[in-house]
């Protein structure tokens, strides 16, 4: 097994931050396109939306704002509780200040979706009690879903509301989590505190491959049944056509993921044809999960998993990973089937009975420059 060194395994950091300044430099370039003077529009909860939108004549309704808003506006909301589920379907500034959006009975709170809503940034609002996701992006690109708190949703889960509520056999709904990019290319998702919903943050491909996104410094805590983060290819054709499917090169930087139901952060390609491939998971802090703090599943021949970097993370007092059959409480835990290859370097791991876990014909580079606690009774535990 090739040994990385700590020196080299702080290049392996570096390469991942060069990775997320990518990200961010597409981002930024996405957000200077916005052009202000297409329009600023105002919306309060005291407005009408007979109105002009002004700060003298607000309108009422964010989605009466973003109807009449022409691409590239800006659409700022004021203090209040907005009842109603936004579309975004063209480039705007949606700009939060101190606004809650309550989606009860609704699917979801805010939808961005279709290449005309690229570049669009959702910033600075609560968005709680959706159905489903309280943020879903599908099929768009460089999106910033920024300093947003996301609680109460997937109140639909284990329901038939939607097919992604219904529980499918022995695996429960999860009403797409509280934040959902599906399909969604070099976004930026960063300063979230997302808590108290089923799941946290969940990036999928059913509608085209998830890449080159930056998940960063967002807080996801007190999900009761599903992961903090997770990165699950849902497409068959991810290792046949990646221009058409698979989650890869995201990078899950300096993110604290605590108490939720699940791990911590996971990459599963649950079915042959699927992949959650090169993702970077660097520098998170990752902790009393009620599954590992990392887990890389591949549960039948024909998925892809290989290529994920877990380099620099804090993972302590995480559980039982149930897939892997760790047994016992896991840091990271690995499951593969056919041969696959990652690199595991300069992770701390503590108060586990398992640092890392592999169950299956899994290479992992870079094993010896991680840090074991006193109180990891197996450092590296192989099924």
């Amino acid at each position: 097994m090739p040994r990385i060194t700590p020196q080299a395994s702080r290049h392996i950091i570096r390469g991942g931050i060069a990775a997320a300044a990518v990200v961010l430099s597409l981002v930024a370039a996405s957000i200077a396109a916005a052009d202000p003077a297409a329009g600023v529009f105002q919306v309060s909860p005291g407005g009408s939306d007979s109105a002009s939108c002004t700060a003298a004549a607000p309108c009422k309704t964010i989605g009466h704002a973003v109807d009449v808003a022409g691409s590239g506006s800006v659409i700022d909301v004021q203090p209040g509780t907005y009842a109603e589920q936004v579309s975004v379907t063209k480039q705007l500034l949606l700009n939060g200040h101190g606004a809650t959006i309550d989606a009860s009975g609704m699917i979801n709170g805010i939808v961005v979706s279709g290449a005309a809503a690229a570049g669009s940034i959702v910033q600075g609002f609560t968005v709680e009690n959706a159905i489903g996701e309280g943020i879903l992006a599908v099929s768009t690109a460089n999106l910033a879903i920024l300093n947003n708190t996301l609680v109460g949703n997937d109140t639909g889960v284990n329901t038939t509301v939607t097919p992604e509520c219904a529980p499918a056999g022995n695996v429960p709904g999860d009403c797409g989590e509280a934040l959902h990019l599906m399909g969604v290319a070099s976004s930026r998702v960063t300063g979230n505190d997302v808590h108290d919903n089923v799941g946290g943050i969940l990036l999928t491909d059913e509608t085209g491959p998830t890449h080159g996104n930056l998940v960063a410094r967002n807080n996801i805590h007190d999900n009761a049944e599903d992961c903090g983060i997770t990165l699950p290819s849902h497409n068959p054709l991810a290792t046949t056509d990646p221009s058409k499917a698979g989650v890869y090169d995201n990078v899950i930087l300096g993110n604290v993921s605590e108490r939720n139901g699940g791990a911590g952060v996971g990459m599963f390609a649950p079915a042959p044809g699927m992949a959650a491939y090169d993702n970077h998971v660097i520098g998170n802090t990752l902790r009393d999960n009620g599954e590992a703090g990392i887990a890389i599943h591949a549960h039948a021949p024909g998925q892809n998993v290989s290529g994920n970097v877990i380099v620099g993370n804090t993972i302590s007092g995480n559980g039982i990973d149930p897939d892997a059959d760790s047994g016992a409480p896991v840091g990271i835990a690995i499951l593969t089937v056919d041969q696959s290859r990652g690199t595991i370097a300069a992770n701390t791991i503590d108060n586990e009975h398992f640092g890392i876990f592999v169950n299956g014909p899994f290479t992992a580079d870079g094993i010896v420059s991680n840090r074991f606690g006193p109180d990891v009774e197996v450092p590296v535990g192989q099924h």
